[in-house]
């Protein structure tokens, strides 16, 4: 495997291990995550699922962009709920998760457009 030399690839892995960042910071300010083994164990694969799929795009495995838009599409119809309800009892996180939202569904996004980084 070779790293992409589409610079679109490259800016979504970089959204998508910023992501990851944020996850993490999220884990960290949540006490009931805190409270919890499986939660714990639950939250510590989900960052580590979204850095794995930022390597993936990094490498610029094709596959990754179509298996996001349909991870998005499903989790559209949750996020309104999810959000009212984490707004109510944890508003920082509920920012964050924004944040990391608007970031996955950029970085998906700029998959779909070609950007080849130029030789000099």
């Amino acid at each position: 495997m070779r790293i992409s030399s589409n610079l679109n690839y490259i800016k979504s892995s970089n959204l998508f291990l910023i992501s990851a960042g944020l996850g993490l910071i999220n884990f960290l300010l949540s006490p009931d995550i805190l409270l919890s083994k499986s939660a714990i164990i639950v939250s510590v694969i989900a960052i580590s699922i979204i850095l794995v799929l930022g390597l993936l795009i990094r490498f610029e495995i094709s596959w990754v962009k179509y298996l996001l838009i349909v991870v998005i599409i499903f989790g559209v119809n949750a996020f309104p709920s999810f959000i009212k309800e984490e707004f109510n009892s944890r508003p920082l996180n509920a920012l964050i998760t924004i944040l990391q939202s608007i970031a996955l569904i950029y970085a998906t996004a700029l998959m779909f457009f070609k950007k080849k980084l130029k030789n000099y």
